[in-house]
């Protein structure tokens, strides 16, 4: 009799150690490094438990089991591949995967880059294939869907700026998300049209001021400077809309030659009197609030100093004077 009490109390003990230990493994955390598991779809909670093991993710894959079977976790849990990091119990790492926040792969696209520059910037961060990026931007149905204008490229349109993607996501979606983002970006600002400038040819403008422009302070300068020179009948002789047509042939330099000005094109704007046929790049806000609401000023010229600041003049003769008297300067 004594035995059995003995015995009764040792399996006690026994069971308490379990449950004990058990409690230990569940709520004390594991500090997770970075770590990226890729859960496929059809997969179990105790195949997923097993592969959460063996990246040292939890410290215990009968217990994640069985916490999944009792919570009833085990039927809503998602796939992909996901990010653990940090001090992570069961709980948290079983919430993550319900929650289907998979691993997100980060791209920062910055102002004023071409269609063919961004197609670039995303395949070589692992995003797709360029000549598909390429081809879907081109694509001037598709371009008329995102947008809802008849607009041959979505040059323009790809926005500027950081976002997070899924490694396997389409190239149609990341395209979509950009011009998306740019609307999202450009709902508050006034695009009422006025006497110079449609909604689409403020864009074109604003990614001129955006290539030309170094300092932020001088975008609405720059904007003023076009302006005045389109109401009253000047070419604005943009040197970023000859740089455009030479990236579109495969050069890229940041020096223009005399020569270049006699490239034949629509987007030379030394040949030809008003705006480009497309934007040249994709604008940041700042370009394209500074088009909206161009400083008054009465410029028509400007060249673009050392500093990478600019010299505005009223005519051609203060234009030519401040030049030669900043060569003098340089002793040149």
């Amino acid at each position: 009799m004594k035995s059995m009490k003995l015995f009764s109390v040792f399996l006690m003990l026994v069971l308490l150690f379990f449950i004990v230990h058990g409690i230990s493994l569940f709520i004390n955390p594991l500090d997770v490094k970075d770590t990226v598991v890729d859960i496929k779809s059809g997969e179990t909670a105790f195949q997923i438990a097993q592969k959460l093991y063996d990246k040292n993710i939890i410290r215990s894959k009968n217990w994640f089991y069985l916490y999944a079977k009792l919570s009833k976790a085990d039927k809503d849990l998602s796939y992909g591949k996901f990010l653990f990091y940090g001090k992570m119990t069961i709980s948290d790492v079983l919430e993550k995967i319900k929650s289907g926040k998979v691993f997100l792969k980060k791209v920062t696209i910055p102002e004023g880059l071409t269609i063919r520059k961004t197609c670039r910037l995303l395949t070589n961060n692992g995003f797709g294939d360029y000549r598909k990026f390429s081809s879907i931007c081109n694509d001037s149905i598709f371009a008329k869907k995102v947008t809802g204008f008849s607009i041959s490229s979505l040059e323009g349109f790809l926005f500027p700026e950081t976002y997070f993607f899924p490694e396997d996501v389409s190239e149609e979606f990341i395209i979509s998300h950009l011009v998306k983002e740019f609307f999202r970006q450009t709902a508050d600002l006034d695009f009422v049209p006025n006497e110079n400038l449609d909604f689409y040819e403020t864009i074109i403008l604003a990614s001129i001021v955006e290539r030309e422009a170094k300092v932020e302070e001088e975008k609405p300068i720059i904007a003023s400077v076009y302006l005045n020179r389109i109401e009253n009948g000047y070419k604005l002789q943009a040197d970023p809309t000859i740089a455009y047509v030479l990236e579109k042939s495969g050069k890229s330099r940041k020096k223009i030659f005399y020569r270049d000005l006699e490239i034949i094109s629509p987007y030379n704007t030394y040949k030809n009197y008003g705006l480009p046929p497309t934007p040249i790049c994709s604008p940041y806000t700042t370009s394209i609030e500074a088009t909206l609401k161009p400083a008054e000023t009465d410029y028509f010229f400007f060249f673009a100093n050392p500093g990478g600041r600019h010299e505005f003049s009223q005519t051609y003769s203060q234009h030519l004077s401040k030049q030669r008297l900043l060569k003098q300067e340089n002793g040149k």
